[in-house]
């Protein structure tokens, strides 16, 4: 939760999300809960770097913040009925990912991140997006987030993902190892 100024979905508002990392976090200006400027900042939070939007978001709504660790961020922000795109900022090393959509889970250890892409789920490095796991399933029909039941990483590096299997929709629970770095052609 970051430290906010103003109220309403419909009034400007400024939050402060700080890391564990001395002077260094995430800020974000709002006119509406649906129209901010969110942005990174090292040492004063009045001169944040301000992230692009992707592509077909013209603007960002409010972040959602998540501090995976001390110095590790993830802003989370809505841009469909369905769907999420999420930036990583890591304080310690001053990196920003470019947008990542449909992220369902990250392995900090790593720096690794699960992601649904069409009707697979993609494993990356959240920094450079190479993907290093593809997951292709018998998925039960509908939307592939309608399939998972459960998806994470567990402390030893494997996936865990439970989904439910083709039209019967049979539950099935998978741990699968995840290699780090992408495998050579």
């Amino acid at each position: 939760m970051g430290d906010c100024a103003g109220a309403g979905p419909e009034q400007p508002s400024r939050c402060i999300f700080r890391s564990g990392f001395p002077s260094t976090g995430l800020v974000a200006q709002c006119r509406s809960d649906r129209d901010c400027r969110v942005g990174y900042y090292y040492g004063d939070p009045e001169k944040p770097v301000w992230l692009e939007p992707p592509p077909d978001l013209p603007t960002l709504p409010k972040p959602e913040v998540i501090w995976h660790e001390a110095t590790f961020a993830e802003a989370r922000f809505t841009c469909g009925p369905s769907c999420h795109a999420s930036y990583f900022f890591e304080a310690k090393r001053r990196r920003l990912s470019p947008p990542r959509f449909q992220v369902l889970d990250v392995d900090m250890r790593r720096l690794l991140l699960a992601q649904i892409d069409g009707r697979a789920v993609a494993v990356r490095q959240i920094f450079s997006g190479r993907e290093v796991a593809r997951i292709e399933r018998d998925w039960a029909p509908g939307p592939l987030e309608s399939a998972l039941i459960a998806l994470h990483f567990d402390p030893d590096g494997r996936l865990t993902i439970v989904w439910s299997k083709g039209p019967d929709r049979t539950p099935v629970t998978e741990r699968l190892s995840i290699p780090s770095m992408p495998r050579r052609p």
